[in-house]
């Protein structure tokens, strides 16, 4: 589905990746994992298009994704990949049914449309309780079900997951990965989790440890 060729990225004299060959399969669960300035999230950054390696191969069902113009990358972006962050990144002055509706919207489709997705999966994770409340008045766990909910509204080929229960305690760390490893079984949902967390990492059909900006031998490719 995704392929990662040969990324290499510096930031200055500082080689962040060198080399790295990956592919992602459809319906798996990946992990990332390896100490800090490994480049996991250099890797993932890249791999969603958000970053472009200094030269590799981003290869998205047969089509290079590094040669399309920044307007077709960001439509690509937004119709095939969802994205969860660390710190969730909702805006806060939005509702949690705007937050999930907004990649919706950008999409084209119908207000009324967007908005009853959106409230679909707010209600599929839980908070259907939720739905007019802002950032500020959810509990951490809360707001990274709701960032999940918005990750997928486009029905994306692949979610890639930065950290998603690092800033977590124990009990919403287990609930959200109980909502992944459910959301895979139930949509056949593919995702890739960087992440430092071992029982997170453990969810995973595959592991890959990156060290010193490579793929570990270790690691099953």
């Amino acid at each position: 589905m995704l392929e990662l060729r040969d990324i290499r990225k510096s930031y200055g004299p500082v080689n962040v990746l060198n080399g790295i060959s990956l592919s992602f399969q459809r319906g798996e669960i990946m992990s990332i994992v390896g100490p800090s300035g490994a480049g996991k999230t250099t890797l993932l950054q890249i791999a969603g298009t958000l970053d472009r390696p200094d030269s590799g191969e981003v290869i998205f069902n047969g089509q290079n994704l590094l040669r399309l113009k920044d307007r077709k990358l960001s439509k690509f972006r937004n119709q095939n990949l969802g994205f969860i962050f660390q710190f969730h990144q909702l805006l806060p002055e939005f509702s949690a049914l705007e937050n999930v509706a907004l990649p919706a919207l950008i999409a084209g489709r119908k207000r009324r449309e967007a908005f009853d997705e959106a409230q679909r999966w707010l209600t599929e994770l839980g908070l259907s309780h939720r739905l007019s409340h802002k950032p500020a008045e959810l509990s951490g766990g809360e707001k990274q079900r709701t960032a999940i909910a918005r990750a997928l509204i486009n029905r994306p080929a692949l979610v890639l997951a930065d950290e998603p229960t690092g800033s977590l305690d124990s009990r919403n760390r287990d609930e959200i990965k109980s909502i992944i490893s459910g959301l895979r079984e139930k949509y056949n949902q593919s995702f890739v989790i960087v992440t430092h967390d071992p029982e997170i990492a453990d969810i995973a059909d595959r592991k890959v440890l990156i060290e010193d900006g490579l793929v570990s031998p270790l690691s099953p490719l």
